[in-house]
């Protein structure tokens, strides 16, 4: 009972800092439960949806006329397939709703079960799916923020074969596979009577190039081979050929990974933001807990006196603190729940299948005993001091006994006294105020590492010098043709301005090495940016590859590899490694004689890129092109914002700097509370002798809130030095996820000053509203000392 009466005096005059600490692990207990039940929530409804729509390990797309008999018997009699499902389905090439288009291909397949419609909200699905009626079309629910639309809206659909049909929406529905804005080929249901149409009009002008007829293949497993769905698809491969034989294939695990690439993103950024959060809790706590013993020295040595040993008072240390911790940390928990219901609403229409609800009482669990048994390990390492208070000296104060002078503080100069004396004061107490400084380095170094991606996106230069070329104009083929404009475009780009890039790159899935991969065509290799190590493939029998594949099939420069395409395949040398955000970097790069190696044919008619000097001609560029080259050249003109690489990562971006600046100026002002009102304890008596020689409260007040401006500004230089060392690391971590190993930072002074700025300023206002106090000191504290 002695001990508990304790905790509660405490808890009750001090319970600005109490409350505080309660307020920091709510924040941090709130956000990382959050993240990581939105995390496990889109796990578990992914493989709910997958599971319900029994789509099997590997979905392969194949033009029906590749899969033959023969290659349909040598699947389904594999020893590592339980069960094969066709369906058919015909291919559009492109689909709009109004203004907006999105050009990847879209796979239109009748109604089969395992298909479910989403409600109005989009929070729970209808009991039933109804059927379609020609004209109406089921559309998966990324489609609906790639296109901006909505129930009873008109979407246009073209073929291959000059025919284009506008269909009503009717509905959206949970497509796992290949449902995601994140992912660029769509399935789509349509009724049985625009199906047959759609054959039966397409389908003969196939034998001209076109593809409309396909087949879509889902393959189950084995359970005994419990293989990893990439690893099943590999080896499937080798002993069949059916993905080599494909447009494209996804297993489950891949749809995944691109379904929530970008929540991954957000996730793994804010979780290293709220560990460092913790961090800066547990240097508020350790300073807390320092000045504490130091100002209740008298106290505590008379609680030693009548028979408290040290262990008893550093009980009451723990119990204080870590009772701080708890009530955060449940009320954390409880404020969760709201928050993961809001990020998994905002990240739906990206992932595009319903996720799980609820926070995940496992991790919240876990993460709650790391967070106890660390801060429980700070709090007895910062208590040892407590064996060495003397009951005798508590007497005198607890002064120490010999006082030295530092050689590093500030004068104090009658011209600017203010500042002079807050720098004075700052200097004489460096061992008070050095938690506080690696405070504001922390929320500096985040800060500017969020600036610093931002920099990123809009920097063309360092964007090329990774390997994303953002284009001002792009020229390509109205219809197939037999002689190549390309070249003669080219020129006449050239005789209006410098053009600093141009190449052609095709896209198409082929199988290296047994594995479905994206393979880069290039008809100018020796303008293939963002090459790591190696060079670029000037022959025709060379490839670069990212360092994703390298890792994922075990190749580096120099190996020996196997690409096929269908029925053809050929051998290349690794010449290098370069990095790609194409496929989230799965992917690998060849010139165009290696394409006709392996017939790659579709290279012929590839869209052409170009990057100019002059960026105020691109419209006058583009029509003089479609004037000299009409009905057989198109030409689209990039504008500043628009880039078909980089998606919505911008608002990623914007996103991320408001929750880091939200949180740092919240931790601040906390941080600056706290530290204020200790520091102003300390300072009481300081204040009256100040006050007694003529200082008023406003420049007290001021000198207080100067002091603390000094702090931030010397924090943010630590932070500025942890950004030049560590941002880069940090970045490449997280920016891997889509490929981009090697990032390129550009510093600039808006990146450094608006988060010095920021936390200068917030420090100073925080730090002058916490000194009110200041104004209640009488002279009379001098009279006491």
């Amino acid at each position: 009972m002695d001990i508990l009466t304790i905790v509660k005096a405490n808890i009750r005059s001090k319970r600005g800092t109490f409350f505080s600490i309660v307020l920091l692990m709510t924040i941090i207990a709130a956000t990382m439960t959050s993240m990581f039940s939105v995390r496990d929530n889109y796990s578990k409804g992914f493989e709910e949806a997958m599971e319900y729509a029994d789509y099997g390990d590997t979905t392969v797309i194949m033009k029906t006329g590749n899969l033959t008999e023969e290659l349909k018997h040598s699947v389904e009699n594999s020893t590592l397939v339980e069960s094969v499902w066709y369906q058919k389905a015909v291919v559009g090439g492109g689909i709009s709703h109004g203004e907006i288009t999105d050009g990847n291909d879209v796979f239109l397949l009748k109604l089969h079960d395992g298909i479910r419609m989403f409600n109005e909200a989009a929070d729970g699905f209808e009991e039933e799916i109804p059927a379609l009626s020609p004209g109406e079309i089921y559309l998966p629910l990324g489609l609906k923020s790639d296109l901006d639309c909505n129930v009873g809206a008109a979407v246009t659909i073209r073929f291959g074969c000059g025919v284009q049909k506008e269909f009503r929406i009717k509905g959206f529905v949970q497509e796992p596979s290949q449902g995601s804005s994140l992912i660029g080929w769509k399935q789509a249901f349509i009724s049985q009577e625009d199906f047959e149409a759609i054959y039966e009009e397409c389908i003969p002008q196939e034998a001209e190039g076109i593809t409309v007829d396909i087949t879509i293949v889902r393959v189950h497993q084995k359970e005994k081979t419990e293989l990893s769905a990439t690893r099943f698809q590999r080896l499937l491969n080798l002993e069949t050929g059916l993905v080599s034989r494909a447009l494209g294939a996804l297993t489950s695990d891949q749809s995944l990974r691109y379904s929530t690439l970008l929540p991954e993103m957000i996730i793994k950024v804010i979780l290293v933001f709220v560990v460092f959060l913790f961090v800066i809790v547990l240097i508020v706590m350790s300073h807390s807990i320092g000045t504490e013993i130091e100002l209740e020295y008298v106290t505590l040595g008379v609680l030693k006196s009548q028979g408290f040993d040290k262990n008893k008072i550093r009980l009451v240390f723990l119990l204080q603190y870590m009772l701080a911790e708890l009530i955060g940390l449940a009320a954390g928990s409880l404020v969760a729940v709201p928050i993961e219901r809001e990020i998994s609403a905002l990240c739906q229409t990206m992932t595009a299948v319903l996720p799980d609800r609820g926070v995940s009482v496992g991790k919240w669990a876990v993460c709650t005993l790391v967070l106890l048994t660390v801060s429980f390990l700070m709090i007895m390492v910062k208590t040892r001091k407590v064996a060495a208070i003397s009951p005798v000296r508590a007497i005198s104060g607890g002064r120490e006994e010999i006082y030295f002078d530092s050689w590093l503080q500030a004068p104090v100069t009658k011209k600017g006294l203010s500042a002079s004396l807050a720098l004075r004061q700052f200097t004489s107490g460096k061992k008070r105020y050095f938690g506080t400084l690696c405070i504001v380095a922390i929320l500096t170094f985040f800060m500017i590492t969020v600036n610093l991606i931002g920099n990123l996106l809009a920097s063309r230069e360092a964007l090329a010098a990774m390997g994303l070329i953002l284009p001002d104009l792009e020229v390509h083929y109205l219809e197939k043709v037999e002689e190549d404009y390309r070249p003669k475009a080219a020129e006449l780009v050239e005789s209006y301005t410098e053009v600093t890039y141009k190449n052609t790159e095709f896209a198409k899935y082929v199988s290296l090495n047994g594995e479905n991969l994206l393979c880069l065509c290039y008809l100018y290799p020796e303008s293939i940016r963002g090459i790591l190590k190696g060079r670029a493939p000037l022959y025709e029998n060379e490839l670069l590859i990212t360092d994703m594949v390298a890792e994922a099939l075990e190749i580096g420069m120099g190996d020996s590899v196997v690409v096929a395409n269908g029925d053809k395949e050929a051998q290349f040398i690794v010449s290098g490694i370069f990095q790609s955000g194409s496929d989230s970097g799965m992917t690998f790069a060849i010139n165009g004689e290696g394409a006709e190696l392996v017939e790659i044919e579709d290279i012929q008619y590839a869209p052409m890129y170009f990057v100019i000097e002059d960026k105020e001609k691109k419209e006058e560029i583009g029509e003089a092109v479609v004037a000299a080259y009409k009905d057989i050249l198109g030409v689209h003109v990039y504008d500043n914002e628009d880039s078909s690489m980089l998606g919505g990562y911008d608002e990623i971006v914007h996103a991320l700097q408001s929750f880091i600046y939200t949180f740092s100026i919240l931790f601040a002002f906390v941080v600056v509370r706290m530290v204020c009102t200790r520091s102003f304890v300390q300072e009481r008596r300081d204040i009256g002798i100040y006050k007694a020689i003529g200082f008023t409260s406003g420049k007290l007040r001021l000198g207080f809130a100067l002091r603390f401006f000094f702090v931030s500004l010397v924090g943010a230089v630590f932070g500025m030095g942890l950004s030049i060392l560590f941002s880069d690391d940090l970045l490449n971590a997280v920016l891997s996820l889509i490929g981009l190993t090697k990032v390129v930072l550009e510093f600039n002074a808006m990146t450094v000053l608006l988060p010095t700025a920021a936390i200068g300023l917030s420090f100073f206002v925080f730090a002058y509203l916490a000194s009110s106090k200041i104004k209640r000191v009488a002279v009379r504290e001098l009279v006491a000392e």
